[in-house]
């Protein structure tokens, strides 16, 4: 059974090449009234290029890259990150992303698709950058949402097991 407004009209439906139409047409009405500043031919690319940037450390920033053991109250787990402290971990299909790395504390956000559930976390690096500190929280559960800011979901402890840079500044 098609579903239907109350109508009785029925709604349309953006698939395939009418979906492409409409993108581009509007992508293109964007360009005209200068509120987009990329042509839809490399939108894919330039919006890569653009999260990349969000997420980007500041030059000097030190090397977060090899793999880390996380320690939870009640969990350990092996992360895998990028030079940036970027990458996924083992618990529950999780990705941790920096946004920051300042004075030693190294701050982002963690997702978990496994459970649904997403926050920001922020520790404090060793001089020796080998482990690090601090707190981590929820941001959104499910479809909860409405959480506290920086409401503390509990304690990190970052070991680097092998891998990255040296000491921190």
């Amino acid at each position: 059974m098609r579903r239907r407004f109350v109508d009785g009209r029925e709604p349309v439906i953006l698939t395939g090449v009418l979906f492409r139409i409409c993108l581009l047409l509007l992508t293109g009405h964007l360009v005209g009234h200068g509120l987009a500043v990329f042509p839809p031919d490399d939108f894919d690319a330039r919006l890569l290029a653009a999260a990349r940037a969000e997420t980007a450390v500041e030059p000097g920033a030190p090397d977060l890259s090899g793999t880390w053991e996380i320690h939870e109250e009640e969990r350990t787990y092996i992360a895998t990150l990028d030079a940036q402290g970027n990458g996924p971990y083992t618990h529950q299909g999780g990705s941790f992303t920096t946004t920051a790395v300042e004075d030693r504390v190294w701050s982002g956000t963690w997702s978990q698709p496994g459970n649904d559930r997403e926050g920001g976390f922020e520790v404090h690096l060793s001089e020796d950058g080998l482990t690090a500190e601090g707190d981590w929280w929820y941001t959104r559960v499910g479809l909860f949402t409405d959480i506290p800011p920086r409401f503390r979901g509990g304690t990190y402890v970052f070991k680097r097991l092998r891998g990255g840079g040296a000491a921190l500044p």
